[in-house]
């Protein structure tokens, strides 16, 4: 028992190992162009070692994406939701922005992965913990607005229109906050502010 035990943790850390090295080749400017040679030389494995693990660079790209959503979901699920369910979802977006925040490699992964044509390359099982992943997320703010709407806080729509807003306002963030040219005159901080605030103004009843 022991052996195996240890025979896990040995291939989980070379999982990571192997994960670590193909997010730090990903940063660069050609990173659809890395290979899985590339990311064994980086990871101080042999290539076959590699595909132990991975049957494709692209599993790799979800799996990165998969951990790192269920990353940023353990943050959300730490925020203290005892308090104002506007204070509260503005506290959620916050975990968000922060998460994405100064990491062009998980933008532009996470756009990636959520192309049609990628999720015919990976397989059934891995296409399908990406799509749960909306899922997650939606299940952190359902309790919110479900309480904002019973409190009297949100205007009185239907609760998926709200989580459509709140969502489309996050990932529309990731766009505008990113890109200089959008946000003259604002820092990206400021523009999450701008957007987080216009967004839940969005959705409080008047």
């Amino acid at each position: 028992m022991a052996i195996l035990e240890r025979k896990e943790r040995e291939f989980k850390r070379r999982e990571e190992d192997i994960l670590a090295a193909a997010l730090s080749l990903f940063t660069r400017d050609d990173w659809q162009a890395v290979t899985i040679d590339q990311i064994a030389a980086k990871a101080e494995i042999g290539k076959g070692t590699v595909y132990l693990h991975f049957a494709s660079k692209d599993e790799i790209y979800a799996r990165l994406v998969i951990e790192f959503f269920g990353d940023m979901e353990a943050r959300m699920k730490a925020v203290d939701a005892s308090g104002p369910v506007l204070d509260v979802l503005a506290a959620v977006m916050r975990v968000f922005w922060e998460s994405f925040d100064g990491r062009p490699d998980y933008r532009r992964l996470e756009r990636y992965c959520r192309r049609e044509d990628f999720r015919r390359l990976i397989g059934e099982k891995m296409a399908a913990e990406l799509d749960s992943l909306d899922e997650r997320f939606m299940a952190i703010l359902n309790p919110l607005v479900q309480r904002g709407l019973a409190e009297g806080v949100l205007e009185p729509r239907p609760a998926e229109a709200i989580h459509f807003a709140l969502h489309a306002a996050m990932v529309g963030l990731l766009e505008v906050a990113g890109n200089p040219c959008l946000i003259k005159g604002l820092s990206p901080e400021a523009a999450f502010v701008e957007i987080r605030d216009f967004a839940l103004r969005g959705i409080s009843k008047r």
